[in-house]
Formats: structure tokens, sequence, C-alpha cells
């Protein structure tokens, strides 16, 4: 049995950001799966998530999700300087600079060694720059559960499957039991799910 988790952010806004903690340190590659963002957020991160963007990364991220803004927030505190920031924010002292002075190095020269995030997301954060506040934007559920041979038979704790009773998609800790991505439930059901249609048939 396994949580999954979803994150509620505007794709386009944080791959042009960084993600940072309550520490102030950014956790993950901003262009990646909103899931794993999610995930590393709650389970990993005390459920704390900022989103460290500029003026200039701001719009161009709205103007490009103008018919879709479902996941756009407005930030919550803006300044002129990281420190500034970082002091409005209540982070700890330094560590919100520290952050954005290592980033923006690499990022003059379109790179990422910390994280990988893709060389045409790394782009230095400048001034004004402003914080949203991602905490509490992520929803938890269950995913996974009941073992289960590849002919979908329910195994027993013993590990012996359990005759007549069969299992698949997301009740059955299968293929998303820890990190789901979209889109694998279809395949995952359905294929499990026919083979349980047969073997229960052939039973």
């Amino acid at each position: 049995d396994a949580t999954e988790v979803a994150f509620f952010g505007d794709p386009q806004l944080m791959a042009r950001g960084i993600l940072v903690n309550g520490r102030g340190n950014r956790y993950v590659p901003e262009d990646t799966y909103p899931g794993r963002i999610g995930q590393l957020t709650l389970l990993k991160n005390d459920n704390q998530a900022f989103l460290v963007i500029d003026e200039a990364a701001y719009e161009e991220g709205c103007a490009a999700t103008s018919s879709t803004p479902f996941f756009r927030f407005r930030p919550k505190w803006v300044a002129e300087t990281v420190e500034e920031l970082e002091s409005d924010m209540g982070l700890p002292a330094g560590t919100l600079q520290a952050t954005v002075e290592v980033y923006n190095r690499h990022a003059e020269t379109g790179t990422d060694p910390v994280l990988g995030k893709k060389s045409e997301w790394c782009v230095p954060i400048g001034s004004p720059i402003a914080a949203i506040d991602l905490r509490n934007c992520t929803a938890g559920f269950t995913l996974g559960g009941l073992r289960t041979t590849v002919d979908s038979e329910v195994l027993h704790v013993s590990g012996e499957p359990i005759p007549g009773l069969f299992a698949a998609g997301r009740c059955t800790s299968g293929v998303c039991a820890w990190g789901y991505a979209s889109g694998t439930s279809l395949g995952d059901g359905s294929f499990f799910g026919r083979r349980a249609g047969i073997s229960a048939a052939k039973g």
C-alpha cells in the first residue's frame, strides 16, 4: 500500500522559477512530472513548497498559459532583492540567497548541475523577485494494495493464491505502487483485468 500525491501548480510557471522548501533549498527539478514534485513535497519536505520567480519569468509563464490558468497563483511576497524576499518569507538567513546564487551562477550557461533541470528552462533569476506560496497545494490518495500474480490472482499473506479471488488496477500493488504516471492506470487495469477474466473463466 502506498500514497500517491497530486501537485496543483502551473507547470509553465514552475519550470521558469525554482521550487524551494521551508529551509530555502531546492529539492526537485522544476520541469519534472508534477506527481513527482507532489511526492517529494508532501512526503520529504513537510508539505513546504515555495516557487521563487522573477517578474519577467512570471509574465512569460502567465502569457504561455493565458487560455488555461487553472492552477495559477498570485505571488504572496514581492521584493527587490533575494535577501529582502528571504526575510519576508521567514526563511533561515542566508539560505535562499545561497540557493539563488548557485542556481544563477550555473543558469548563466544554461546548466543545472545540482538537480538537472533542462537547459531551455535554466534562466538566471533577476529582479523584482517574488515567491508563490504552494504549501497545501498537494493532495494525497492511496495507491497500491493487494499483491497479485501475473494472472491477477490475489495472493494470501502466505504467498499462495486465494482461490477464486482476482484483482486488477489501482487496488493492486502493480506498476504505479510508487509514483503514478498519467494514463498508466488504463493500461494496467485493462491488461490485468483481461487476464483476471481469462483466469476466472478457466476456474
